[in-house]
């Protein structure tokens, strides 16, 4: 019975240590690293839905962050911030021609068409963030929410298959809608005032009016670094 009790009160005196931990209430950041962004097209054809992801292009972001803790006696935080970040995509398409000769003399005919799109926005997340302290100077903090990003500009650039090369600006009449909203998704540690961290950026709306069976979404994964003030 003696020991319950001594540990009925060394489990009690922990979670009022910890419940009467303060917490920093306002935290600012700045953070920089690299994006691989691609777009996710799909389409229905004949009822049948067909999806394709683009080409990776690598990028990268820059911005600062503003976090707010909701609750005293928890280390949940709320966080925003602006960015300025480019996405976009790269592929590369292969187009065969037959031209039929006497067997077994049949020639395939390869030609390559490119395009290469840099979409630059500015980006408003609006995150939960909780801080799991490990030690007095490291802690990892999960985060989850969504983001908002408008379009600033960019180029398209094509290269068909004559080789012959194009561009056009990114949010032009007949390119990408400036608006792109998504959920952001991840992870980072602090060490000290230093921060890593990986995040999955997911589009939720449809970026292009390239017709009405069909949709384009944005994805990134996102690799950061920072200092933490």
């Amino acid at each position: 019975m003696k020991k319950f009790i001594l540990i009925f009160i060394s489990l009690f005196a922990a979670y009022t240590t910890v419940s009467a931990q303060s917490f920093k209430k306002d935290i600012f950041g700045i953070r920089a690293g690299i994006n691989s962004a691609s777009f996710v097209e799909s389409a229905d054809a004949i009822g049948i839905n067909i999806s394709m992801e683009t080409d990776s292009r690598i990028s990268f972001h820059v911005g600062f962050l503003y976090q707010r803790l909701l609750i005293p006696t928890v280390p949940l935080y709320l966080e925003t911030g602006l960015y300025f970040t480019e996405k976009g995509f790269k592929q590369s398409l292969v187009y065969t021609s037959f031209i039929p000769v006497y067997p077994p003399n049949d020639i395939d005919i390869y030609a390559h068409s490119k395009i290469n799109v840099n979409a630059m926005y500015l980006k408003v997340p609006l995150l939960l963030n909780y801080h799991f302290i490990l030690a007095n100077n490291i802690t990892i903090q999960p985060f989850a929410g969504f983001y908002l990003a408008y379009g600033i500009g960019g180029k398209m650039k094509f290269t068909d298959y004559s080789s012959d090369k194009k561009s056009a600006n990114t949010f032009s009449d007949n390119g990408l809608d400036r608006l792109d909203l998504g959920v952001r998704l991840g992870v980072g540690a602090t060490f000290d005032r230093i921060y890593i961290g990986a995040g999955y950026e997911p589009g939720l709306i449809n970026v292009s009016d390239s017709g009405e069976d069909s949709t384009t979404k944005t994805k990134n994964w996102a690799f950061t670094i920072g200092y933490t003030f």
